[in-house]
């Protein structure tokens, strides 16, 4: 009866790869309208969320160079900003992540999705070679579909598709694209700070050990000034 196990286990072993987009100019270009729509769908409305379009909207700026303290510097002509969320505030990630939170429903069927900020994941897996192929780039077209009616835009250079892998399976060749753009096939890459690799061997942690050891000094050392 094991060894039957272990047969129907090879058997019916599961491809599994993922999708690793990066958008272009993430936070810069979520659309006011649409944000205030979604937000108005999840229930915040009325009062709420005219005060969210107060917070987005009559934003102005200017470009300012060689300025110095000897030195008034040209300053461009200033205009208001149009679209996109305030970088290096609190709320700015999270009205973000309002925006692109329908995404995973567009293929929740299909896959798994893992949206953090402006890194987005989709691990796709199958039990037959063809319809992992197939469902792959059905979910790239999808996506892309959606980012396209959101007036978002990928990065198709820094977006990639890797394959998980054991040391016994064979790496599938196949192209992963939308039209006529392409995204390139890849063994390891960063994902939010680590380094992974097709067969998860985490042969790169030592680069996150370093920046924990850095983390916990600090920590360490104005621990007896704070209470």
């Amino acid at each position: 009866m094991r060894n039957k196990n272990i047969l129907s286990y090879f058997n019916n072993k599961i491809i599994a790869g993922g999708l690793f987009c990066d958008l272009q100019k993430a936070f810069n270009c979520v659309n006011y309208g649409i944000l205030l729509s979604k937000m108005k769908f999840y229930g915040i409305s009325g009062v709420t969320n005219k005060l969210m379009e107060s917070y987005l909207g009559n934003r102005y700026q200017t470009v300012v160079i060689n300025a110095h303290s000897n030195s008034k510097g040209y300053f461009s002509k200033r205009e208001e900003v149009q679209h996109g969320v305030p970088q290096g505030s609190f709320l700015g990630p999270l009205l973000f992540l309002i925006y692109i939170n329908d995404l995973s429903e567009s293929v929740s069927d299909k896959c798994s999705s893992f949206l953090y900020a402006d890194d987005t994941t989709f691990i796709i897996p199958n039990r037959d070679e063809t319809k992992f192929n197939f469902n792959t780039n059905k979910i790239f077209n999808e996506i892309n579909k959606w980012f396209h009616s959101n007036l978002l835009m990928l990065n198709y250079d820094k977006t990639y598709f890797l394959q998980f892998l054991t040391k016994t399976d064979c790496e599938i060749n196949m192209q992963v694209s939308f039209g006529n753009r392409k995204i390139s096939a890849t063994q390891s890459l960063k994902f939010l700070g680590p380094t992974i690799d097709t067969f998860l061997t985490w042969k790169n942690i030592g680069e996150l050990t370093t920046r924990l050891n850095k983390a916990y000094y600090a920590i360490r050392s104005i621990k007896p000034l704070c209470p």
